[in-house]
């Protein structure tokens, strides 16, 4: 499957388009940690990862697209760029129990991501 074929699935799934730019860092990130904790999932990871922790069923128009190495999603909207970024325990998938680590994803790429 080529990278717009592992995005547009996801797409299906999820029910939301995912931005270009979001889709062009996923594709550069490509399950890579930055920083030390931070580690995004390639994108041939992302649909099994969102079926996993049942982000359609708990966080609808949301999309997991890494974790902290700690226990909690990376999870953004994906359909919006620039994107918050916020954390959310695998346990409590609920947008109540999101807490935002940054206004612009791209930006706190950018800065190392830093919790």
């Amino acid at each position: 499957m080529t990278p717009e074929d592992i995005f547009h699935a996801v797409a299906q799934w999820s029910g939301c388009t995912i931005a270009p730019p979001l889709r062009a860092m996923l594709s550069r990130t490509d399950g890579a940690f930055i920083g030390d904790l931070v580690r995004f999932y390639a994108p041939d990871e992302l649909l099994e990862r969102n079926e996993t922790y049942e982000t359609r069923a708990y966080c609808p128009g949301w999309l997991t697209i890494g974790d902290d190495s700690g226990g909690s999603a990376v999870v953004v909207a994906p359909d919006k760029w620039p994107t918050p970024v916020y954390l959310v325990g695998h346990g409590s998938m609920s947008r109540a129990d999101f807490v935002e680590v940054a206004e612009d994803l791209d930006e706190w790429v950018r800065s190392g991501c830093k919790l």
